[in-house]
């Protein structure tokens, strides 16, 4: 499993991002460049406070950046798993 890792949330287009910690699923972490990164990536997030975990379930719109490439990723959230399937924009 890969080390937990700092992205983005951007909820109902919310111009300041939410820091949070999340855990990917597979044995390789992202790639550095904006072409290589994948169309596809899930995994859950970790000490995800209950407050962040409201805001995100009730979010009209989710958007997140998951590494330095600042590509953008729409995501699905499952709650009670905390749980994320991200799709890129």
């Amino acid at each position: 499993m890969l080390a937990p890792q700092d992205i983005s949330l951007f909820l109902n287009i919310s111009l300041a991002p939410t820091h949070e910690k999340v855990e990917l699923d597979g044995e390789t972490g992202l790639p550095d460049s904006i072409r290589d990164m994948p169309d596809q990536v899930s995994g859950h997030f970790v000490e995800l406070e209950p407050s962040v975990a409201h805001d995100i379930e009730s979010a009209w719109k989710r958007v997140m950046m998951l590494n330095a490439t600042r590509v953008l990723y729409t995501f699905s959230y499952d709650a009670p798993a905390q749980r994320f399937t991200a799709v890129k924009r």
